[in-house]
Formats: structure tokens, C-alpha cells, sequence
């Protein structure tokens, strides 16, 4: 089983298209508001040297957006699921 966290804010389409692209493949995942809470903003920064919206993070492995790296998520995750 994977262990997806997505840092977000509200106003991110991109992070809106990632959590449907999760529910619609009921995949469960943990979301860290990052507008919301200011510790989630300082926690992303610690764990990616980065303040990008979403940071995806699928185990151990790190993802900076989903549509860039779309494919690649999803080979990882529908591939599991199967």
C-alpha cells in the first residue's frame, strides 16, 4: 500500500486535479493545507528545500506538480492497484 500527502492550497487547480484524479481511483491520501496551517508551510519546506504547490509525496519518492508528472504517478499508483 502506498502512503500519498499532498501539500496544497485552495486556490491550486492543479492540487484540485490531483486530489479528483485520488478520489475518483479511490486512492486514500493525506492533504496539508499549506494556506490553512503555516506549520504544513514550514514542514514542506523542510522536507523539499522548496514552497511549491502540490507537492506530492508517494512513499519515499517526491513529486513537484501532477500534471508534469502525471504519467509517472499514475504508473505508479494504478499499476499498485490493479
Amino acid at each position: 500500500m502506498f502512503r500519498v500527502e499532498v501539500y496544497t492550497t485552495p486556490t491550486c487547480e492543479d492540487c484540485r486535479n490531483f486530489k479528483k484524479f485520488l478520489e475518483e481511483h479511490e486512492i486514500p491520501y493525506k492533504a496539508f493545507d499549506i494556506a490553512e496551517n503555516s506549520d504544513y508551510a514550514t514542514e514542506l519546506r523542510r522536507r523539499s528545500g522548496k514552497n511549491l504547490v502540490p507537492t506530492i509525496f508517494i512513499n519515499d519518492q517526491m513529486f513537484f506538480g501532477f500534471v508534469f508528472n502525471r504519467q509517472e504517478i499514475e504508473e505508479l499508483l494504478l499499476e499498485h492497484n490493479k
